[in-house]
């Protein structure tokens, strides 16, 4: 029997504050020419046109705190759709290869099976279609690191969309890995801490950072602390007979860690107490093997994209501390399962579109919204974000239409003139207007946000907290434009 995820703070949920999606909007970020003989020739700024582009969303519902399945789909309706009309106004066909960002997987609709204990992949990516003048194309799910926390960027965010393996300044898929395994209390319980004194010890080693040829991932860590001397103390919560591993990445350790006991919440040297942590076993791999340690067929998240994400994730978990080379390893649920390292990751469609020279396409991309959610309010209301300003990297921008199909009321916009209709409201400008666009709705034409400052300030450190990030989708492209010889 499958039931549904929730958070762990699923009874603050109704009242704190979830940031969500943020939809990117079309954008291009460079072209290719072949010509006749083969070669590869770059010719200024893409030539591809936006004559027209109607956002259409469709908010029949309010995304709840968890969801029931239903015909192998999350039963949540809400999404948007964007229809972009393509002019290639050049001789030449131009094949392009987009990609469609449209948010990591949100916490609360993660959906769990009691029978197999495990979570199931977020089912809200292959029940909308992306169609070509009408037809539907094939497309593919493809995955990046979308740091938590972080707002989409153009220039961070797609170039860890590769087909390959990235090419990385340290890590390489052949990189030596040495993983040392260490036993908490002696390998033959020789050395056991006395847990009814310590019933919160800690073991911990020191690491200077080496040369910069190595790094440390120590998946347990669970704190930091710069000794006297400058090395950097490593620890974790320990129990007799835990048993955990160390990685150094990159050239293996002269001579093994030393593994010291310490008392309750203490790496202090004059904290030591009595405890023996045994090395166990000492063995290698590659790098490639170790970021694909955690990689499950089921995730559907290819091998490539996988391991991209892990060494994004890396580099993320480095930033904080160049010195002492080792990677925070809660940095984006590094060092969990498979299904919550997921939740770290952006989604992307990806798929080809060829318009012919003098002509036109309708391209209609449909994606899953999921709004940000802010319970201070009586009703609740509900934020959706469409970033417009990424469709300036095209060569020309036409009309934006914007269409809300909903019961509820729009209580705040970023953009004037939106006009309301029988089904909701409805927007129609010239040009691609300055910032983004965003859009509150509600149940409630006036809510009411509470008064009470304390009440505020906490709940805005709840939502904090249990923030679940999504950030969303647009297209941005790669082109291959072949020269079409003139009839003669």
């Amino acid at each position: 029997m499958k039931r549904t995820f929730a958070t762990i703070l699923v009874v603050l949920l109704l009242a704190s504050t979830f940031v969500v999606p943020a939809y990117a909007n079309s954008a291009q970020t460079h072209w290719r020419g072949v010509d006749s003989t083969g070669a590869v020739v770059v010719d200024g700024n893409c030539p591809i046109e936006v004559t027209k582009e109607v956002l259409t969303f469709d908010v029949s519902e309010f995304p709840d705190n968890y969801y029931r399945e239903m015909d192998g789909y999350l039963a949540y309706t809400g999404k948007v759709t964007a229809e972009y009309t393509f002019y290639n106004p050049t001789d030449l066909t131009v094949t392009a290869t987009l990609a469609f960002p449209f948010g990591t997987q949100p916490d609360y609709a993660s959906l769990y099976d009691d029978e197999t204990q495990a979570f199931l992949t977020f089912a809200d990516t292959q029940k909308y279609d992306i169609t070509i003048n009408g037809e539907a194309i094939d497309k593919e799910i493809r995955y990046t690191l979308k740091p938590n926390g972080a707002q989409f960027k153009l220039s961070e965010d797609l170039p860890r969309l590769s087909d390959t393996y990235i090419t990385d300044a340290f890590y390489s898929p052949t990189m030596t890995v040495t993983k040392y395994t260490y036993i908490v209390g002696g390998a033959n319980k020789e050395g056991l801490i006395d847990k009814e004194t310590y019933n919160a010890a800690n073991v911990a080693f020191d690491w200077d950072g080496g040369d910069g040829k190595s790094k440390i991932y120590f998946p347990e860590q669970s704190g930091f602390h710069t000794q006297k001397d400058g090395d950097g103390r490593f620890g974790m919560w320990a129990d007799n007979g835990d048993i955990f591993s160390v990685y150094v990445i990159g050239q293996p350790l002269s001579t093994p860690l030393v593994m010291k006991c310490y008392q309750d919440g203490g790496v202090e040297d004059k904290e030591e107490i009595a405890g023996i942590v045994s090395l166990t076993n000492t063995e290698t791999m590659t790098f490639e093997e170790l970021a694909l340690e955690n990689w499950k067929e089921e995730t559907d998240v290819s091998k490539v994209d996988w391991y991209n994400a892990v060494v994004a994730a890396f580099n993320e978990g480095s930033k904080g501390n160049p010195t002492y080379n080792y990677i925070y390893p809660d940095s984006n649920g590094l060092n969990m399962s498979a299904e919550r390292f997921m939740n770290s990751l952006m989604r992307w469609y990806q798929y080809e579109i060829t318009i012919e020279p003098k002509s036109s396409i309708t391209n209609t991309v449909t994606a899953p919204i999921y709004p940000e959610i802010n319970g201070r309010y009586e009703p609740s209301i509900y934020t959706y974000t469409y970033l417009l300003s990424p469709a300036s990297t095209w060569a020309s921008f036409g009309e934006l239409e914007v269409v809300i199909n909903t019961p509820f009321y729009i209580t705040e916009n970023s953009l004037e003139g939106f006009t309301k209709t029988d089904t909701g409201y409805t927007l129609k400008r010239n040009g691609l207007p300055e910032g983004e666009l965003e859009f509150v709705l509600c149940s409630s034409e006036n809510p009411i946000r509470p008064i009470s400052p304390y009440f505020d300030t906490v709940w805005i450190v709840v939502g904090a907290i249990a923030a679940v990030i999504v950030i969303g989708g647009g297209i941005v492209a790669f082109m291959v434009v072949r020269k079409k010889k003139k009839k003669a």
